[in-house]
């Protein structure tokens, strides 16, 4: 939730019970509203850095550097200071609890946000832009920098005034000062911001948009003559000292002071609008008529409710104000159905009408508007025409000569032509002007690559706190603030597509009894979505099926096919198996249906829909084809899948043949080719989010959907495996189980419990893993299934040692070796030995750890494949580093380092668990630094790999020597 939406409560107010700090400006502490002394100098800077931390632990180490400085000082010293400061917060504070010890030996400073100024300027800040209502946006920002009384801790040491933090602010502070300027502007209250902007810029003479809304408040405000000077002043300015000439904004800002009379802005890097109804100037452009015509001002109302889209608002303002020698400045925005282009276009063109004193049109094209023909380019040419003073019966009827008529009338103009939901680039091609003085600014689901000179700005979905400040925006933040998860949820089941967000916001306002939590819980039914999102004339499906009635009859297809799965994106090939068509045929229809904005290319060669749309295409394979095509289309990509995972698995494991013939057999399809061990990996990582899907696609659609669900989730086991992905593992095999149970196969029952059992132990639920270890052992041996029996004696050792049972670890992992023995099968030996050298580990046993990973090495460079030799050689490492030979065990984590490169397995948790085990080799060999940045490099790779917190992160880092981490402990 954004934060204004979560509270309403006045900023700025502190309880007199309690002590306000303030850090904008010199160091204060008030009690009461009476200032308090703090007890001497150091006492004095270090509160100053506990303030400027924000709420996060700062080490010993920052502290003694920043409040002593480069002689520093001892540990003990930092810690006699922290009594005092915690001792003058009792007395004189009530907050000693506030400063807390935390176990990286650091400290943290934990204060009410309201009793901060830097925190409260922030909160406003933030707040401010985050409310659609200018006014009210105004005030948040005014409010804000009324927290300043000068720089942030005037006065402090060199070495504090180094904090990131101090700069943050000070820029945040230029930041919400430029913004008070903007919504000034916007307000139509230019006077309310002028101080603070003109304070401010004196300070920040080089800070060129800050000086482009300082004299746009001028002009504004009518002090042209102090505009004037203040502009010469910074030209000169940077002239002599940079040596640069005035930035396009504020020379855009200068023009404002050159017009007659200056007028009030409409928006942030833009002169005013033009107005309604002004007449041009004497001398002004005169049309077949012979007399002076009144200048076109003809955009729509700009929407009140417009939020968000800075960067794409300030870009295309940039664009279309820049002044250009090669002809007019033009922009297309493109996206998918209701994606919010036209609300975007007429919100720019507000913004920079001023820039445009000649006119301003405004043609809606119909080009994806519901029951609406679009418009012919010379029906548009004479709407145009005639907007521009020509009379009706002097309307050329052919289109090139309608087209060069636009072209003589606007020559020599300043005019911006807006034109709205375009067709094709063949319906706008016409009505472009060859000036150079113009801009024009198109809308299109299209990409219009086929113009000439078009900058295009794709438009994609907001972010989820715009939307959800737009749907507070239409009903009222107070129905937000009161049922939050609700209006989350409301904005989640519409895609964040604003369309659908204002007619979802539309009929909660259009029904007194409904409450937030009624409408989320009517939008949560998928087959039932696009029905609910219908207001009066607008409905999303009417919006989408404009796009689809475009398609031509391959498009239509390959479009409803791909509504069919509910995986969130697909690969080419599974796009070609559901549409049965050939790879290239389908890799066509997929970027003519980009083209469209009917599906999106989320990456090379992987395309997805918006959740609407593929609602909307799935309702259009249901009444479109028949049930034995749309089973076929799944079933298709169900065996592709099998067949894919099926060569994945055997390409990392030769010998797991016996795992890929349990279950269904795949239908006639090779599936993907996996050549190399990095293939895999690659296919891996790229389908882990969709493999569920299909399964319960699979379970749910299919006749033999149980034995293929088992089949598939046993041939992608070893392939998830390699990459440490378990819960995807765990997934997978609770749905096999659900699906053995229906076959009743005995193999395919032990198969799907041992992986279930396997699963549960990697994520640490070890007691449900050995009875489901257990129960698959049995089976395996009432049915003599040899390969299976090693496996799971070799998964139930591993989970015993985690329990400390060591002594019964060993027995399972030597049973596990002699049946691998028996049946030669070398590679699970080196896997097995493997696994046994580190249970003698935990169990003390060094000299017999080290033998065993000694012989897992030599089996495994029999293979010559790097895949799987660093994880050996890590484990080598790790049992001398434990026997006390910290040097070796680092040359041997280095070797381990440099396998997982040649085996490209950077940024993997084997690859983090290496840089871990090396950090423990420097401690032990008194290298805290070099520790230091192996730890950091392992925290980073657990982070982005989602296996470890920030605050765990930020543990790792900071601490000297910090416990091992739970996901690294859990599997070593």
């Amino acid at each position: 939730m954004p934060k204004e939406l979560a509270a309403d409560r006045t900023a700025g107010e502190a309880s007199t019970e309690h002590a306000e700090f303030r850090v904008l400006g010199r160091l204060e502490i008030t009690r009461a509203g009476r200032g308090v002394r703090l007890p001497g100098q150091h006492v004095h800077w270090l509160l100053a850095v506990l303030l400027l931390s924000d709420g996060s632990p700062v080490s010993e180490d920052q502290l003694l550097h920043l409040v002593w400085g480069p002689s520093g000082t001892s540990v003990r010293a930092l810690r006699t200071t922290i009594s005092r400061l915690r001792s003058w917060m009792r007395g004189h504070a009530g907050a000693a609890h506030a400063i807390e010890h935390v176990r990286s030996g650091g400290y943290l400073f934990e204060l009410p946000g309201e009793r901060l100024d830097a925190a409260r300027f922030m909160s406003l800040y933030q707040a401010s832009g985050r409310e659609p209502d200018p006014d009210a946006g105004l005030g948040l920002t005014l409010r804000a920098l009324k927290e300043w009384r000068g720089v942030v801790l005037e006065g402090a040491p060199e070495n504090i005034r180094a904090h990131p933090a101090i700069g943050r602010l000070e820029r945040a502070r230029t930041a919400c000062a430029s913004r008070a300027a903007d919504l000034a502007l916007r307000a139509h209250r230019p006077e309310a911001a002028l101080r603070q902007v003109r304070d401010l810029a004196a300070g920040a003479p080089f800070d060129e948009p800050l000086q482009a809304r300082l004299i746009r408040l001028l002009a504004a405000t009518g002090r042209r003559a102090e505009g004037l000077r203040h502009f010469a002043q910074v030209r000169h300015r940077l002239a002599d000292e940079l040596g640069v000439d005035p930035s396009d904004e504020l020379r855009a800002a200068h023009a404002l002071l050159l017009q007659e009379p200056p007028r009030t802005d409409t928006g942030a890097s833009s002169p005013p609008h033009s107005g309604t109804g002004a007449l041009a100037s004497a001398g002004g452009t005169t049309t077949g008529c012979d007399s002076v015509v009144p200048v076109a001002a003809e955009l729509p109302m700009d929407v009140r409710t417009f939020t968000g889209r800075a960067r794409e608002v300030e870009n295309l303002c940039s664009l279309l104000s820049a002044p250009r020698g090669d002809g007019s400045a033009i922009a297309s925005i493109s996206g998918c159905s209701g994606v919010g282009k036209s609300a975007l276009a007429i919100h720019v063109a507000h913004r920079i009408a001023g820039l445009y004193p000649d006119g301003q049109l405004y043609v809606n094209l119909g080009g994806s508007t519901p029951n609406v023909r679009p418009l012919a380019p010379a029906a548009a040419l004479g709407r145009m025409l005639r907007s521009l003073g020509l009379d009706g019966q002097a309307v050329p009827v052919e289109t090139e000569e309608a087209a060069a008529k636009l072209r003589s009338l606007v020559a020599g103009r300043r005019l911006l032509i807006v034109l709205d939901n375009a067709l094709d680039a063949a319906q706008v091609r016409d009505l472009l002007p060859g000036d150079r003085d113009g801009a024009v600014l198109i809308t299109s689901r299209r990409i219009l690559t086929e113009l000439d000179g078009v900058t295009h700005v794709r438009l994609d979905l907001p972010p989820e706190e715009e939307s959800l400040s737009l749907f507070a925006g239409l009903v009222g933040r107070h129905r937000v603030r009161a049922e939050p998860d609700a209006a989350e949820d409301v904005v989640s089941r519409c895609g964040r597509l604003p369309l659908a967000v204002c007619i979802a916001a539309a009929r909660l306002n259009a029904r007194l009894t409904w409450s937030v939590r009624t409408l989320a819980d009517r939008l949560s039914v998928d087959r039932h979505r696009l029905g609910e999102l219908r207001a009066g004339d607008r409905a999303v499906r009417a919006s989408f099926a404009v796009g689809y009635d475009e398609l031509d009859a391959d498009e239509a297809r390959m479009f409803r096919r791909l509504g069919l799965l509910a995986t969130p994106d697909v690969d080419v090939a599974v796009a070609a198996a559901l549409a049965q068509v050939e790879e290239r045929t389908a890799e066509d229809l997929l970027d003519r249906l980009v083209d469209l904005h009917m599906v999106e290319n989320y990456s090379p060669g992987r395309y997805g829909m918006h959740d609407l749309l593929r609602q909307f295409a799935h309702d259009r394979a249901l009444r479109e084809e028949a049930p034995h095509e749309r089973e076929r289309a799944v079933r298709e990509v169900a065996h592709w899948y099998l067949a894919t995972a099926r060569t994945a698995c055997l390409r990392l494991n030769p010998d797991a043949a016996w795992r890929t013939e349990c279950g269904s057999r795949h239908l006639d399809t090779a599936g993907r080719p996996l050549e190399t061990n990095q293939q895999v990996h690659v296919w891996v990582k790229e389908e882990a989010a969709s493999f569920a899907t299909v399964l319960r696609q699979a379970a749910a659609a299919l006749e033999d959907g149980p034995s293929l669900v088992v089949a598939l989730a046993a041939a992608l086991y070893l392939p998830l495996g390699y990459q440490r992905l378990w819960k995807e593992q765990l997934a997978l095999c609770e749905l096999a189980v659900e699906a053995a149970a229906r076959t009743g196969d005995p193999l395919q029952h032990a198969i799907s419990h041992g992986d279930l059992g396997d699963a549960r132990s990697h994520l640490g639920r070890l007691s449900d893993a050995i009875d489901e270890l257990r129960d698959s052992l049995e089976t395996y041996r009432a049915i003599g299934h040899a390969r299976g029996q090693a496996t799971q004696l070799d998964r139930l050792a591993g989970a015993l040692g985690l329990l400390g049972r060591f002594e019964e670890s060993i027995d399972c992992y030597l049973q596990a070796l002699e049946l691998d023995r028996r049946q030669g099968d070398r590679f699970n030996q080196g896997i097995t030995l493997s696994n046994l050298g580190i249970a003698y580990q935990q169990a003390g046993r060094y000299d017999e750890a080290i033998q065993a990973h000694d012989q897992a090495i030599v089996i495994h460079r029999e293979a010559d494949d790097p895949f799987g030799l660093g994880s050996l050689l890590g484990n080598l490492a790790e049992a001398w580093r434990l026997k006390g030979d910290p040097e070796r065990a680092a040359g041997l984590y280095r070797q381990a380092l440099q396998a997982d490169a040649d085996a490209r397995r950077t940024g993997t948790y084997d690859e983090a668990e290496h840089w871990w085990g090396l950090s423990r080799c420097h401690d032990d060999l008194g290298e805290p630094e070099a520790a230091r940045k192996s730890r950091r490099t392992c925290g980073a790779i657990l982070y982005d790999l989602g296996l470890i917190t920030a605050a765990e992160r930020r543990g790792m880092d900071a601490e000297r020597r910090p416990p091992t981490p739970e996901i690294i402990r859990r599997n070593t």
